[in-house]
């Protein structure tokens, strides 16, 4: 039985988020091309992080 001819393989389209992936998971790419951004991420942790310890402060206060 013969076989086709195959088609040469072509690679994937990128992802749809293929550049917020390396954004977030490569911190030389971040801050090479998006200065600043690593400090705002890291903020944004320290913000977050102090809302969830006033909320659990306040969940563990008596009424």
């Amino acid at each position: 039985m013969n076989r086709l001819p195959r088609r040469p393989r072509t690679p994937p389209p990128p992802a749809p988020f293929a550049e917020r992936v390396r954004i977030e998971t490569d911190p030389a790419y971040r801050d090479r091309y998006y200065p600043g951004l690593g400090a705002a991420i890291a903020q944004r942790g320290r913000w977050r992080s102090a809302e969830v310890d006033a909320l659990v402060r306040r969940l563990r206060s008596p009424p």
